[in-house]
């Protein structure tokens, strides 16, 4: 998605009034149950916004168990089935959200552009073969965005995706990011063994994918400092963990929030979790509005 050709939004003091007068009747709407097929303040164009606020969904798999697996309370942590990740998505796309590649919202926290106000991008991680079988045609209808993060040594075993799978999801708006060479703990890992496993997982993908592959998702969400240093001499621009709130213009490339997507999250709190990006823009346009005439700034509680 190029989002340089989308309409940019006036943000003069009168919107930042209206805003801070909606966010009232949005509080009210974010607190409340949602109805599944509820349409929320549906607008008629994508609106983009410098002062953006992205909730980055980060899912593993889709599909349904079987009964062994069923069993296993992290299989069922990790897993979200077809059903609820199709209404998740009908629901972003009746409600005027646009769906996003990490790559996307990479760009324009880097280069300082703006991205819709109303806005969400979906990450899988582990690059298990049901994100073909059962996440893409979901997304493909949806005409979403999506991007997956891989593991060199998975790629084509039993149970994920092989070169042909990734390939043929790339024309339908799937990206590619790096999961590492063997997904390990790698705060744990000594120098020479953590620079492998960045340098030789982004070699890997860049010669299969023919493109560079700049984004990496730390395994298990672990990481440090020295760990950071390492994914930035690696030639990796953004590094995604787990945990935290929405992507903001001042949040750290290579520690970037995501928003977890559990099999147990109910669609309520699917509904809290990605309509926080539009509640954390509104809260701030809440809380400073510059007057119009004399410039002062105007304290207003909310």
């Amino acid at each position: 998605m190029s989002v340089s050709r989308i309409r940019m939004r006036s943000v003069g003091p009168c919107c930042r009034i209206l805003a801070a007068v909606s966010c009232l009747s949005f509080a009210a709407c974010y607190r409340s149950p949602v109805s599944k097929t509820a349409v929320l303040e549906k607008s008629p164009a994508a609106f983009v916004v410098r002062e953006f606020a992205v909730p980055v969904l980060m899912y593993h798999r889709v599909t349904h168990l079987s009964d062994s697996e069923h069993r296993s309370p992290l299989a069922r942590d990790l897993t979200v089935s077809p059903e609820d990740f199709e209404e998740q998505v009908r629901y972003l796309h009746q409600n005027g959200f646009s769906l996003l590649s990490v790559y996307d919202v990479q760009e324009a926290l880097l280069n300082r552009s703006p991205l819709p106000e109303r806005a969400v991008a979906i990450t899988m991680d582990d690059g298990y073969r049901d994100n073909f079988e059962n996440a893409y045609p979901i997304l493909k209808r949806y005409g979403a965005s999506a991007t997956i993060f891989l593991v060199k040594n998975t790629v084509g075993s039993y149970k994920h995706l092989t070169w042909p799978q990734i390939l043929a999801m790339r024309p339908n708006g799937v990206r590619y990011g790096s999961h590492s060479v063997s997904h390990p703990d790698l705060p744990k890992l000594d120098d020479r063994r953590l620079a492998y496993e960045l340098e030789e997982s982004k070699a890997f993908l860049e010669k299969g994918l023919g493109e560079a592959v700049t984004a990496l998702a730390y395994p298990a969400g672990r990481f440090d400092d020295r760990v950071v240093e390492a994914v930035r001499r690696s030639g990796y621009l953004t590094g995604w963990k787990k945990g935290g709130g929405p992507v903001r213009p001042d949040s750290d490339p290579l520690r970037l929030p995501r928003v977890r997507v559990r099999g147990g999250t109910s669609f309520d709190e699917f509904a809290r979790k990605v309509w926080s990006g539009v509640w954390t823009m509104r809260m701030r346009d809440s809380r400073v509005v510059r007057s119009k005439r004399s410039g002062d700034t105007v304290r207003v509680s909310s």
